[in-house]
């Protein structure tokens, strides 16, 4: 009696899991993955680097200034953040991940991103 079941739904057993996993695959409003956090500022940068956009490093607090580092090298210096960044650095324990998001080369600046 089990095994006759199992024969006859067989198809829709499969049918019903293929669009379940359809379903899966389609991204909706909950699905989205977000990007960064909208806060940047603009770094002054140190010396000639080998930067480009997309790059990750790591913002952190020194007194009232932010200082940018690719591992253990310093890259740039923010002297008046905006307050906002400087917040979301505090709550996250004084660092937090950044993104070159664009670089000014002639200007030696950089702008970088928190996520």
């Amino acid at each position: 009696m089990g095994s006759d079941f199992i024969d006859r739904g067989k198809r829709t057993f499969a049918k019903s899991w293929d669009r379940a996993r359809l379903r899966l695959r389609t991204s909706d409003l909950f699905t989205e993955t977000p990007g960064c956090a909208g806060h940047s500022a603009a770094f002054d940068l140190l010396g000639d680097l080998a930067l480009k956009p997309g790059d990750t490093v790591v913002v952190q607090r020194e007194g009232c200034e932010l200082v940018a580092r690719n591992g253990l090298t310093t890259i740039g210096r923010a002297p008046n953040p905006p307050n906002d960044v400087l917040r979301a650095v505090e709550e996250s324990c004084g660092i937090a991940k950044g993104m070159i998001d664009r670089l000014h080369i002639a200007a030696g600046v950089a702008e970088i991103s928190l996520c």
